[in-house]
């Protein structure tokens, strides 16, 4: 009898343990805090949506579900030429679930919708920790040249501007034809609208041009610890998602995010998706850029700056190429050689220390396409240590000079607005 009791008992405990071992397999429920929820924001409502590039990133996360752990979340949130969707990618399934849908077209570059998300987000899919992807368009620090996100709501009207436009996010509206002259989110705003929404991000991945320059790291060094992005125009296919979601957007180091998208583009296997475009991209410490604009402040009164002289940057390795095909923008200049072409020898490198510790990882391929024609490349230096993969605006004549060849006027104008040129000293120097 007690024999028989013991095999009961065991059989109850065995059952017990499986439908305790079977609820650790299910996926998180809305208000269950995660280890970490990772949000792929896709503003794809604009020639990338156009050709499907979303899609084909979306089928890319869905080939690694089975390796989002169950301690964590994936949710995508895509606005396309249809209404916007919010999903939870699940190991569990094979298609993404749908968490909400809006009744009507919204635009997604607004920073009030951008917060909108983020706080259902914050609100039914906590975490201990956040990690923010940016999809889509964009051009780095420069100031958007359309803002008015109601009109890309609803029917067409006359605010919409016809200029190839900046910043980050790109939204044609419904109305739109999925081109590429719609509204864009300011990167001040959008550090506003992270911080209205109660979130502090581990990190943000930009997997979107130009985006890996210290004015843009700076206007949101108090939204997240890390930074991944390119300083250069990126491949149109974007990251490999399948390796990322597996190996880098739930890894402890977020400078793994910028290796495997490294890998990827080098990887033979992967040469139909990125040809011979090349990459440049680094990942930042945002926590160490005060030091760094402390040290550039004091160094900038002797530097070759000062007087509000133009220097001399022709040497200097740029990852814009500035022309009239891309309206002049600037030339987004690599920021340890502009550092070594701009500041006294007895400054520089105690500037140069600065910035390598703002810098956790960065890397490139042999060359990288800048355009604007088929075969115009950029060599990288043969010293790795000669470059760092993150940019640097610097103020010169030519820019006033061609103020009314691009959207934006002055460039030296709309720097001297941003907090990076306050907090590092660029006044001092009379730009």
């Amino acid at each position: 009898m007690k024999h028989i009791r013991t095999l009961l008992l065991l059989a109850v405990l065995g059952f017990l343990c499986a439908c305790s071992d079977h609820d650790d397999n299910k996926p998180l429920q809305p208000g269950e805090t995660a280890q970490r929820t990772v949000l792929v924001y896709m503003c794809a409502q604009n020639s990338l949506g156009f050709y499907n590039c979303h899609a084909t990133d979306s089928a890319e996360i869905m080939n690694a579900h089975a390796s989002v752990a169950r301690h964590n979340r994936l949710l995508m949130f895509i606005d396309d030429n249809k209404v916007p969707r919010l999903y939870q990618v699940t190991a569990q399934d094979n298609a993404p679930k749908l968490l909400k849908q809006w009744n009507t077209d919204i635009c997604a570059a607004s920073p009030l919708r951008f917060q909108e998300v983020l706080e259902i987000v914050a609100k039914d899919y906590p975490a201990r920790e956040y990690g923010l992807v940016m999809w889509s368009h964009a051009d780095g620090w420069i100031p958007a040249t359309n803002t008015n996100y109601p009109s890309f709501e609803g029917p067409a009207s006359g605010s919409r501007t016809q200029l190839r436009p900046f910043s980050f996010g790109i939204d044609s509206g419904p109305r739109g034809g999925m081109g590429d002259n719609g509204a864009q989110m300011n990167v001040e705003d959008m550090a506003q609208a992270i911080a209205d929404a109660g979130i502090h991000c581990r990190y943000i991945f930009f997997d979107a041009c130009l985006m890996q320059n210290l004015e843009v790291a700076y206007a949101l060094r108090h939204q997240t610890d890390y930074i991944v992005a390119s300083p250069m125009a990126i491949p149109s296919a974007g990251s490999y998602y399948t390796n990322e979601v597996a190996q880098g957007l739930f890894s402890d180091d977020p400078a793994d995010i910028a290796r495997l998208y490294l890998q990827d583009v080098q990887d033979a296997a992967l040469s139909s998706h990125y040809g011979n475009y090349g990459l440049v991209i680094s990942c930042l410490h945002t926590d160490k850029l005060e030091p760094l604009a402390e040290a550039l402040k004091e160094a900038l009164p002797r530097s070759a700056l000062a007087g509000r002289h133009s220097p001399d940057m022709s040497q200097v390795l740029n990852y814009q190429a500035y022309c009239s095909n891309y309206f002049y923008r600037p030339h987004n200049y690599d920021a340890r050689q502009s550092l070594a072409a701009l500041l006294d020898p007895a400054d520089t490198a105690r500037v140069q220390q600065a910035l390598n510790e703002v810098i956790t990882y960065y890397g490139a391929t042999q060359r990288y396409w800048i355009g604007p024609s088929y075969n115009d490349y950029q060599t990288m230096p043969l010293d790795t240590d000669n470059y760092r993969g993150v940019s640097l605006f610097v103020p010169q004549k030519v820019y006033t000079d061609r103020a009314k060849s691009t959207p934006h006027g002055d460039l030296n104008t709309s720097f001297s607005q941003t907090e990076w040129y306050k907090a590092a000293g660029f006044d001092a120097t009379g730009w």
